[in-house]
């Protein structure tokens, strides 16, 4: 259904192959790093690039979140490759632009715009201060928040003890993930002609992609709105969701009445794919991707 990615990336996707699809000047600068690279090598990447600290190291076949690091200096960086060289990693500059969201994008391959179906806002785990409580009781007691406690403070510039004002907010991840502590709020009110415009130049451009998610970090809207001052730094094919279903606020019948209603549209334009000649994986193949992927299916 996403011809341009493996499998329509359903799964097993290639970050730094899908990465590649995208027009530089839309995305975050990204290296692929083979199995059992040096620390060295990660310094002349930096180097020749003009990258500096911090950057994101994680799996290049990752996914929610799996092994994604904030990582702030050398030591840091040895320590990441000491942990998780046993498979290829992706290195990308961060974007330390203040919002993130989540973009799902559908077109049908036989028509020259798409539209966007909602967009997710994405706000990395934060605690505000009391003056009274320390940092590491503020997340230790947050019924959201506590089974991320032991690894927030793994390298974080701030120590548990750490007592914040009154009203201070502490960022203590970045990392837009759900698995990782992030709360998803649906912000598709903000869909404009402006941003449906930006992402169908950006697709029309990718051949053989109609379907998925791009997260995407950028400075205002009113700078997203005229293309200005944002990045995409992943794009999620078939096995993307439609993130905003998982607002605090929105329901589970929602939920399942939106996962549902974007699969209808997967299967037309599957359906539109195979009458344009595109051949679709065979049952023995998806088999064994699955008992890949799974390893509890014999």
């Amino acid at each position: 259904m996403n011809p341009a990615i493996i499998y329509g990336g359903m799964t097993l996707e290639d970050k730094n192959y899908v990465n590649q699809l995208l027009p530089q000047r839309y995305r975050a600068k990204s290296f692929l790093l083979t199995e059992r690279t040096k620390p060295e090598k990660i310094e002349n990447i930096l180097k020749e690039n003009n990258i500096v600290y911090p950057i994101i190291l994680k799996p290049n076949n990752g996914c929610r979140g799996r092994n994604v690091q904030l990582i702030k200096d050398k030591k840091q960086t040895a320590d990441y490759l000491q942990n998780y060289n046993n498979e290829d990693l992706l290195l990308e500059e961060y974007i330390d632009y203040p919002n993130e969201i989540g973009v799902f994008y559908i077109r049908m391959p036989n028509e020259k715009k798409g539209f966007i179906s909602g967009i997710v806002e994405k706000k990395g785990i934060e605690v505000k201060g009391n003056g009274e409580t320390t940092l590491g009781q503020l997340v230790k007691y947050n019924l959201r928040y506590h089974s991320f406690y032991p690894d927030i403070f793994n390298g974080n510039s701030y120590y548990q003890n750490y007592i914040p004002e009154k009203n201070e907010k502490v960022l203590l991840s970045t990392i837009g993930n759900h698995a990782r502590g992030a709360t998803f709020y649906n912000a598709s009110d903000n869909i404009s002609h402006e941003i449906t415009d930006l992402f169908n130049e950006i697709c029309f451009s990718v051949d053989g992609f109609y379907y998925g998610r791009f997260d995407v970090k950028f400075n205002t809207w009113e700078e997203l709105k005229a293309g200005k001052n944002f990045k995409i730094i992943e794009l999620n094919g078939a096995a993307s969701e439609p993130t905003f279903i998982y607002d605090p606020n929105h329901s589970y019948l929602f939920a399942i009445k939106t996962i549902i209603k974007h699969w209808n549209f997967m299967y037309k334009i599957a359906k539109i794919n195979r009458q344009n000649g595109y051949q679709f994986t065979n049952i023995t193949e998806c088999w064994r991707i699955l008992k890949e992927f799974n390893p509890f299916i014999v």
